[in-house]
Protein backbone atom coordinates (compact mmCIF):
# COMPACT_ATOMS: atom_id res chain seq x y z
CA UNK A 1 0.00 0.00 0.00
CA UNK A 2 1.54 3.57 -1.27
CA UNK A 3 1.67 5.38 2.17
CA UNK A 4 -0.61 8.62 2.00
CA UNK A 5 1.22 12.24 2.32
CA UNK A 6 -1.98 14.27 2.44
CA UNK A 7 -1.20 14.66 -1.68
CA UNK A 8 -4.28 16.22 -2.75
CA UNK A 9 -2.81 19.32 -1.48
CA UNK A 10 0.64 18.65 -2.81
CA UNK A 11 -0.63 17.50 -6.75
CA UNK A 12 -1.98 20.13 -8.50
CA UNK A 13 -5.82 19.62 -9.13
CA UNK A 14 -5.34 18.53 -12.71
CA UNK A 15 -3.33 15.89 -11.84
CA UNK A 16 -5.62 13.94 -9.21
CA UNK A 17 -7.05 11.35 -11.73
CA UNK A 18 -3.33 10.81 -13.32
CA UNK A 19 -1.87 10.10 -9.43
CA UNK A 20 -4.66 7.43 -8.98
CA UNK A 21 -3.85 5.79 -12.87
CA UNK A 22 -0.05 5.92 -11.87
CA UNK A 23 -0.77 4.60 -8.81
CA UNK A 24 -2.79 1.81 -9.24
CA UNK A 25 -0.55 0.93 -12.34
CA UNK A 26 -3.75 1.21 -14.99
CA UNK A 27 -1.51 1.84 -17.75
CA UNK A 28 1.98 1.74 -18.96
CA UNK A 29 2.42 4.56 -20.79
CA UNK A 30 1.55 8.28 -19.75
CA UNK A 31 1.78 11.16 -21.81
CA UNK A 32 1.39 14.57 -20.61
CA UNK A 33 1.39 17.88 -22.57
CA UNK A 34 0.91 21.36 -21.52
CA UNK A 35 2.13 24.51 -22.42
CA UNK A 36 4.27 26.94 -19.03
CA UNK A 37 3.02 26.49 -15.31
CA UNK A 38 1.06 23.68 -16.50
CA UNK A 39 2.78 21.62 -13.71
CA UNK A 40 3.25 18.36 -15.77
CA UNK A 41 7.43 18.14 -15.04
CA UNK A 42 6.53 18.14 -11.35
CA UNK A 43 3.76 16.45 -11.42
CA UNK A 44 5.98 12.95 -13.05
CA UNK A 45 8.85 14.45 -10.38
CA UNK A 46 6.57 13.44 -7.99
CA UNK A 47 5.18 10.21 -9.09
CA UNK A 48 9.01 9.09 -8.85
CA UNK A 49 9.46 10.23 -5.25
CA UNK A 50 6.29 8.34 -4.50
CA UNK A 51 7.07 5.46 -6.54
CA UNK A 52 10.42 5.00 -4.73
CA UNK A 53 8.82 5.86 -0.88
CA UNK A 54 6.29 2.81 -1.86
CA UNK A 55 8.24 0.50 -3.55
CA UNK A 56 11.36 -0.63 -2.08
CA UNK A 57 12.42 -2.13 -5.58
CA UNK A 58 11.61 0.88 -8.04
CA UNK A 59 14.18 2.84 -9.35
CA UNK A 60 13.98 5.78 -12.05
CA UNK A 61 15.78 7.35 -14.84
CA UNK A 62 14.85 10.22 -16.21
CA UNK A 63 16.19 11.79 -19.56
CA UNK A 64 16.56 14.68 -21.66
CA UNK A 65 18.27 14.52 -25.27
CA UNK A 66 21.68 16.33 -24.17
CA UNK A 67 23.48 15.78 -20.85
CA UNK A 68 24.31 19.28 -19.85
CA UNK A 69 20.72 20.11 -19.26
CA UNK A 70 19.93 17.80 -16.62
CA UNK A 71 21.59 20.38 -13.98
CA UNK A 72 19.55 22.86 -14.74
CA UNK A 73 16.03 21.28 -15.82
CA UNK A 74 15.36 17.74 -13.76
CA UNK A 75 17.41 17.79 -10.69
CA UNK A 76 15.90 20.98 -9.21
CA UNK A 77 12.20 19.50 -10.31
CA UNK A 78 12.92 16.79 -8.77
CA UNK A 79 14.67 18.10 -5.88
CA UNK A 80 11.42 20.61 -5.40
CA UNK A 81 8.95 17.51 -5.68
CA UNK A 82 11.25 16.29 -2.60
CA UNK A 83 10.75 19.49 -0.77
CA UNK A 84 7.12 19.63 -1.83
CA UNK A 85 6.24 15.97 0.02
CA UNK A 86 9.17 16.92 3.26
CA UNK A 87 10.98 14.05 2.55
CA UNK A 88 14.14 16.09 2.22
CA UNK A 89 15.75 14.27 4.77
CA UNK A 90 15.49 11.11 3.33
CA UNK A 91 17.55 12.35 0.29
CA UNK A 92 20.83 12.69 -0.65
CA UNK A 93 21.68 14.34 -4.58
CA UNK A 94 25.84 14.22 -6.09
CA UNK A 95 25.42 16.14 -9.42
CA UNK A 96 28.31 14.47 -11.14
CA UNK A 97 26.89 11.75 -12.22
CA UNK A 98 23.60 13.68 -11.55
CA UNK A 99 21.73 11.46 -9.31
CA UNK A 100 19.54 10.88 -6.34
CA UNK A 101 19.82 8.48 -3.22
CA UNK A 102 16.61 7.48 -1.49
CA UNK A 103 18.70 7.17 2.01
CA UNK A 104 16.91 4.52 3.69
CA UNK A 105 17.25 2.05 0.97
CA UNK A 106 19.77 2.87 -1.63
CA UNK A 107 17.19 2.84 -4.33
CA UNK A 108 18.07 5.80 -6.83
CA UNK A 109 17.22 7.81 -9.39
CA UNK A 110 19.31 8.30 -12.27
CA UNK A 111 19.55 11.39 -15.07
CA UNK A 112 20.86 11.14 -18.18
CA UNK A 113 21.05 12.59 -21.77
CA UNK A 114 21.18 10.58 -24.41
CA UNK A 115 24.20 12.07 -26.08
CA UNK A 116 26.01 9.20 -25.28
CA UNK A 117 23.91 6.35 -25.69
CA UNK A 118 26.53 3.38 -24.72
CA UNK A 119 26.73 4.23 -21.82
CA UNK A 120 23.00 4.14 -21.35
CA UNK A 121 23.02 0.37 -22.39
CA UNK A 122 25.90 -0.62 -19.39
CA UNK A 123 23.13 0.98 -16.83
CA UNK A 124 22.25 -1.73 -13.99
CA UNK A 125 20.59 -1.35 -10.74
CA UNK A 126 22.36 -1.67 -7.69
CA UNK A 127 18.88 -2.94 -5.73
CA UNK A 128 15.77 -3.91 -7.91
CA UNK A 129 14.95 -2.85 -10.80
CA UNK A 130 14.40 0.44 -13.44
CA UNK A 131 10.67 0.77 -13.02
CA UNK A 132 10.05 3.90 -14.09
CA UNK A 133 11.13 5.99 -17.16
CA UNK A 134 10.64 9.53 -18.01
CA UNK A 135 11.22 11.23 -20.84
CA UNK A 136 11.65 14.96 -20.12
CA UNK A 137 11.06 17.34 -22.84
CA UNK A 138 10.09 14.85 -25.66
CA UNK A 139 10.10 17.29 -28.57
CA UNK A 140 13.58 17.04 -28.53
CA UNK A 141 14.26 13.85 -29.31
CA UNK A 142 14.53 12.15 -32.88
CA UNK A 143 10.95 9.79 -32.43
CA UNK A 144 10.11 6.87 -31.05
CA UNK A 145 12.40 4.49 -32.32
CA UNK A 146 15.19 6.49 -29.69
CA UNK A 147 12.55 6.04 -27.37
CA UNK A 148 12.32 2.17 -27.88
CA UNK A 149 16.28 1.86 -28.18
CA UNK A 150 16.04 3.33 -24.90
CA UNK A 151 13.21 1.02 -23.31
CA UNK A 152 14.88 -1.90 -24.41
CA UNK A 153 18.17 -1.44 -23.09
CA UNK A 154 16.81 -0.66 -19.17
CA UNK A 155 13.23 -2.15 -19.22
CA UNK A 156 14.75 -5.23 -17.77
CA UNK A 157 14.43 -7.36 -14.08
CA UNK A 158 11.10 -6.40 -12.86
CA UNK A 159 7.23 -6.92 -13.67
CA UNK A 160 5.52 -3.53 -14.03
CA UNK A 161 6.94 -0.53 -15.97
CA UNK A 162 5.86 3.21 -16.19
CA UNK A 163 7.21 5.47 -19.16
CA UNK A 164 5.94 8.92 -18.43
CA UNK A 165 6.69 11.63 -21.21
CA UNK A 166 6.23 14.97 -20.59
CA UNK A 167 6.26 17.66 -23.51
CA UNK A 168 5.37 21.22 -25.04
CA UNK A 169 3.06 20.45 -27.83
CA UNK A 170 5.53 21.31 -30.68
CA UNK A 171 4.53 24.29 -33.07
CA UNK A 172 4.59 22.27 -36.41
CA UNK A 173 1.22 19.77 -35.97
CA UNK A 174 3.34 17.18 -39.06
CA UNK A 175 6.05 16.90 -35.45
CA UNK A 176 6.67 13.09 -35.18
CA UNK A 177 5.10 13.28 -31.76
CA UNK A 178 1.07 14.25 -32.97
CA UNK A 179 2.03 11.08 -35.82
CA UNK A 180 2.71 8.63 -32.69
CA UNK A 181 -0.15 9.75 -30.74
CA UNK A 182 -2.98 8.87 -33.23
CA UNK A 183 -1.86 5.41 -33.29
CA UNK A 184 -4.36 3.56 -31.02
CA UNK A 185 -2.61 1.78 -27.72
CA UNK A 186 -5.03 0.75 -25.09
CA UNK A 187 -2.06 0.71 -22.46
CA UNK A 188 -1.38 4.40 -23.12
CA UNK A 189 -2.56 7.44 -20.82
CA UNK A 190 -2.64 10.98 -22.94
CA UNK A 191 -3.43 14.04 -20.29
CA UNK A 192 -3.27 17.88 -21.36
CA UNK A 193 -2.72 20.52 -18.41
CA UNK A 194 -2.99 23.97 -18.14
CA UNK A 195 -1.38 26.86 -16.65
CA UNK A 196 -5.39 28.47 -15.52
CA UNK A 197 -5.90 25.01 -13.93
CA UNK A 198 -2.99 25.36 -10.82
CA UNK A 199 -3.62 26.74 -8.14
CA UNK A 200 -3.13 30.55 -8.51
CA UNK A 201 -0.91 31.37 -5.49
CA UNK A 202 1.25 28.50 -6.97
CA UNK A 203 2.51 30.37 -9.85
CA UNK A 204 2.07 33.67 -8.50
CA UNK A 205 0.52 36.76 -9.68
CA UNK A 206 3.26 37.99 -11.99
CA UNK A 207 3.67 34.74 -13.75
CA UNK A 208 -0.49 35.29 -14.97
CA UNK A 209 0.23 39.19 -15.68
CA UNK A 210 2.94 37.47 -18.11
CA UNK A 211 0.30 35.31 -19.89
CA UNK A 212 -2.21 37.43 -19.61
CA UNK A 213 0.35 40.54 -21.54
CA UNK A 214 1.18 38.01 -24.48
CA UNK A 215 -2.29 36.89 -24.95
CA UNK A 216 -3.71 40.50 -25.86
CA UNK A 217 -0.39 41.00 -27.88
CA UNK A 218 0.49 37.99 -29.96
CA UNK A 219 -2.45 35.72 -29.00
CA UNK A 220 -0.59 32.68 -31.66
CA UNK A 221 2.21 33.31 -29.45
CA UNK A 222 0.38 32.77 -26.44
CA UNK A 223 -1.70 29.87 -27.52
CA UNK A 224 1.74 27.89 -27.92
CA UNK A 225 3.22 28.62 -25.52
CA UNK A 226 0.91 28.71 -22.58
CA UNK A 227 -2.18 26.72 -23.72
CA UNK A 228 0.29 23.97 -25.34
CA UNK A 229 -1.23 24.09 -28.91
CA UNK A 230 0.52 23.42 -32.05
CA UNK A 231 0.08 27.05 -34.16
CA UNK A 232 1.99 25.65 -36.82
CA UNK A 233 5.24 26.54 -38.45
CA UNK A 234 4.69 30.02 -38.72
CA UNK A 235 6.14 29.19 -42.43
CA UNK A 236 4.09 26.70 -43.23
CA UNK A 237 0.77 28.11 -41.72
CA UNK A 238 -1.18 30.82 -43.95
CA UNK A 239 -2.51 32.65 -41.82
CA UNK A 240 0.38 32.86 -38.94
CA UNK A 241 0.53 36.13 -37.45
CA UNK A 242 -2.32 37.45 -39.31
CA UNK A 243 -5.44 37.02 -36.99
CA UNK A 244 -5.99 37.49 -33.31
CA UNK A 245 -8.74 36.42 -31.03
CA UNK A 246 -10.89 38.89 -29.06
CA UNK A 247 -14.28 38.78 -26.42
CA UNK A 248 -15.53 41.85 -28.63
CA UNK A 249 -18.97 43.13 -28.40
CA UNK A 250 -20.26 43.72 -32.38
CA UNK A 251 -20.89 47.34 -32.66
CA UNK A 252 -24.18 49.17 -34.48
CA UNK A 253 -23.54 48.98 -38.12
CA UNK A 254 -22.99 51.91 -39.05
CA UNK A 255 -19.81 51.73 -37.58
CA UNK A 256 -19.05 49.08 -40.18
CA UNK A 257 -17.23 49.37 -43.14
CA UNK A 258 -20.31 50.04 -45.85
CA UNK A 259 -23.04 49.83 -42.41
CA UNK A 260 -23.26 46.18 -43.31
CA UNK A 261 -22.42 42.51 -42.46
CA UNK A 262 -20.86 39.86 -45.02
CA UNK A 263 -22.42 35.92 -45.02
CA UNK A 264 -20.55 32.98 -46.37
CA UNK A 265 -21.68 29.32 -46.57
CA UNK A 266 -20.08 26.52 -47.41
CA UNK A 267 -21.68 23.15 -48.06
CA UNK A 268 -20.44 19.68 -46.26
CA UNK A 269 -20.58 16.44 -46.82
CA UNK A 270 -19.73 12.99 -45.31
CA UNK A 271 -17.72 14.30 -42.04
CA UNK A 272 -17.33 17.57 -44.00
CA UNK A 273 -19.28 20.26 -42.04
CA UNK A 274 -21.61 22.83 -43.45
CA UNK A 275 -20.98 26.13 -42.26
CA UNK A 276 -22.23 29.88 -41.95
CA UNK A 277 -20.23 32.53 -41.00
CA UNK A 278 -20.55 36.07 -40.81
CA UNK A 279 -18.12 38.95 -40.46
CA UNK A 280 -18.36 42.52 -41.14
CA UNK A 281 -15.03 45.44 -41.43
CA UNK A 282 -14.21 48.03 -39.28
CA UNK A 283 -10.86 49.87 -38.85
CA UNK A 284 -8.57 48.31 -41.50
CA UNK A 285 -9.73 45.04 -40.15
CA UNK A 286 -12.07 42.17 -40.61
CA UNK A 287 -14.39 40.61 -37.80
CA UNK A 288 -15.63 37.37 -37.81
CA UNK A 289 -18.07 37.15 -34.74
CA UNK A 290 -20.51 34.21 -35.13
CA UNK A 291 -20.41 30.72 -36.97
CA UNK A 292 -22.34 27.60 -36.96
CA UNK A 293 -20.95 23.72 -38.13
CA UNK A 294 -23.21 21.29 -39.10
CA UNK A 295 -21.92 17.93 -39.14
CA UNK A 296 -23.87 15.58 -41.88
CA UNK A 297 -26.30 17.83 -41.84
CA UNK A 298 -29.41 16.90 -44.41
CA UNK A 299 -30.51 19.14 -46.60
CA UNK A 300 -33.88 19.59 -45.12
CA UNK A 301 -31.85 20.72 -41.58
CA UNK A 302 -29.90 23.39 -43.53
CA UNK A 303 -32.34 26.55 -42.80
CA UNK A 304 -32.84 25.98 -39.68
CA UNK A 305 -28.99 25.40 -38.70
CA UNK A 306 -28.78 28.71 -40.08
CA UNK A 307 -31.25 30.00 -37.92
CA UNK A 308 -28.11 29.90 -35.22
CA UNK A 309 -26.59 33.16 -36.28
CA UNK A 310 -28.03 36.43 -36.01
CA UNK A 311 -29.95 38.19 -38.90
CA UNK A 312 -28.89 35.42 -41.63
CA UNK A 313 -32.32 35.67 -43.25
CA UNK A 314 -31.69 39.54 -43.12
CA UNK A 315 -28.61 39.59 -45.30
CA UNK A 316 -27.63 38.67 -48.46
CA UNK A 317 -25.33 34.88 -48.20
CA UNK A 318 -22.88 33.60 -50.73
CA UNK A 319 -22.20 30.01 -50.58
CA UNK A 320 -20.48 27.60 -52.04
CA UNK A 321 -21.97 28.06 -56.39
CA UNK A 322 -20.61 23.84 -56.74
CA UNK A 323 -24.16 23.36 -54.67
CA UNK A 324 -26.78 24.95 -56.79
CA UNK A 325 -29.45 22.02 -55.27
CA UNK A 326 -28.44 23.06 -52.11
CA UNK A 327 -28.39 26.63 -52.69
CA UNK A 328 -32.48 26.84 -54.53
CA UNK A 329 -33.59 24.68 -51.27
CA UNK A 330 -31.94 26.85 -49.05
CA UNK A 331 -33.75 30.17 -51.06
CA UNK A 332 -36.97 28.62 -50.62
CA UNK A 333 -37.06 28.54 -47.22
CA UNK A 334 -36.54 32.54 -46.64
CA UNK A 335 -32.41 32.87 -47.20
CA UNK A 336 -31.59 35.84 -49.83
CA UNK A 337 -28.77 33.23 -51.06
CA UNK A 338 -26.70 32.85 -54.18
CA UNK A 339 -24.00 31.18 -55.54
CA UNK A 340 -20.20 32.84 -55.66
CA UNK A 341 -18.65 33.01 -58.38
CA UNK A 342 -15.24 30.83 -58.87
CA UNK A 343 -12.04 31.44 -61.36
CA UNK A 344 -9.09 30.43 -61.97
CA UNK A 345 -6.92 31.60 -59.10
CA UNK A 346 -9.91 32.13 -56.99
CA UNK A 347 -8.74 30.12 -53.55
CA UNK A 348 -5.52 32.25 -53.93
CA UNK A 349 -6.64 35.10 -54.70
CA UNK A 350 -9.32 35.26 -51.64
CA UNK A 351 -6.01 34.23 -48.95
CA UNK A 352 -4.34 37.19 -50.72
CA UNK A 353 -7.08 39.45 -49.99
CA UNK A 354 -7.74 38.10 -46.28
CA UNK A 355 -4.16 38.59 -45.54
CA UNK A 356 -4.54 42.17 -46.74
CA UNK A 357 -6.25 43.54 -43.68
CA UNK A 358 -4.74 45.04 -40.68
CA UNK A 359 -5.78 41.95 -38.81
CA UNK A 360 -8.72 39.13 -39.11
CA UNK A 361 -9.88 39.20 -35.60
CA UNK A 362 -12.14 35.95 -34.37
CA UNK A 363 -14.59 36.13 -31.29
CA UNK A 364 -13.37 33.72 -29.37
CA UNK A 365 -17.30 32.41 -29.37
CA UNK A 366 -16.06 30.89 -32.79
CA UNK A 367 -14.16 28.15 -31.98
CA UNK A 368 -13.95 25.98 -35.26
CA UNK A 369 -13.02 28.87 -37.45
CA UNK A 370 -10.14 29.82 -35.29
CA UNK A 371 -8.63 26.17 -35.81
CA UNK A 372 -8.89 26.38 -38.99
CA UNK A 373 -6.93 29.62 -39.01
CA UNK A 374 -4.29 27.74 -36.94
CA UNK A 375 -4.28 24.73 -39.16
CA UNK A 376 -4.56 25.67 -42.76
CA UNK A 377 -1.33 25.57 -44.58
CA UNK A 378 0.69 24.75 -47.64
CA UNK A 379 2.11 21.88 -48.97
CA UNK A 380 5.10 20.26 -48.04
CA UNK A 381 7.57 18.38 -49.44
CA UNK A 382 8.06 15.21 -47.57
CA UNK A 383 11.37 15.00 -48.62
CA UNK A 384 13.03 18.17 -48.36
CA UNK A 385 10.57 19.38 -45.85
CA UNK A 386 10.37 22.65 -48.59
CA UNK A 387 7.24 24.86 -48.10
CA UNK A 388 5.72 24.91 -51.35
CA UNK A 389 3.53 27.78 -52.31
CA UNK A 390 0.47 25.54 -52.77
CA UNK A 391 -2.34 25.38 -50.48
CA UNK A 392 -2.97 22.24 -48.47
CA UNK A 393 -6.44 21.97 -49.06
CA UNK A 394 -6.62 17.90 -48.56
CA UNK A 395 -6.06 18.37 -45.00
CA UNK A 396 -9.86 19.77 -44.37
CA UNK A 397 -8.86 23.05 -42.39
CA UNK A 398 -10.72 24.86 -44.98
CA UNK A 399 -14.65 25.07 -45.05
CA UNK A 400 -15.21 28.23 -42.72
CA UNK A 401 -12.27 30.38 -44.57
CA UNK A 402 -13.88 29.31 -47.64
CA UNK A 403 -16.71 30.63 -46.51
CA UNK A 404 -15.25 34.16 -45.45
CA UNK A 405 -13.97 33.97 -49.05
CA UNK A 406 -17.15 33.47 -50.24
CA UNK A 407 -19.11 36.15 -47.97
CA UNK A 408 -16.29 38.67 -49.81
CA UNK A 409 -16.26 37.30 -53.28
CA UNK A 410 -17.67 40.65 -54.98
CA UNK A 411 -14.54 42.86 -53.01
CA UNK A 412 -12.20 39.87 -53.78
CA UNK A 413 -12.85 39.67 -57.48
CA UNK A 414 -11.77 43.37 -57.98
CA UNK A 415 -15.33 44.89 -58.04
CA UNK A 416 -13.96 46.57 -54.85
CA UNK A 417 -10.31 47.26 -54.57
CA UNK A 418 -8.59 46.29 -51.24
CA UNK A 419 -7.26 49.86 -51.09
CA UNK A 420 -10.99 51.18 -50.97
CA UNK A 421 -12.07 48.65 -48.65
CA UNK A 422 -8.59 49.96 -46.45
Amino acid sequence: MQKELNLSDEIAPQFHEPHCLIRDETFSEFWFKGGRGSTKSTFAAQEIILNLISDSNANAIAFRKTGNTLRDSILPTILFAVDKFQKTHKFDHIKSPTEITYKPTGQKILMRGLDDEAKIKSIKAQRGYFKILWFEELQEFSGMEEIRSVRQSVSRGGEKFITIFTFNPPRNPNHWIYTELKYKNPDRFIHHSHYEQVPRHWLGEEFFKIAERLKANNYEAYQHEYEGIPVGNPEEIIFSGCYEVKDFETPPEHMMYQERFFFGADWGFANDPTTLIRCFIMDDCLYIDHEVYGYQTEIDNIPELFKKVPQSKEWNIYGDCSRPETISYVARNGYNIEGASKWENSVVDGIEYLKSFKKIIIHERCTNILQEFQNYSYKIDRQTKEVLPKVNDAAGWDHGIDAVRYALVDYINNEVSILDVL
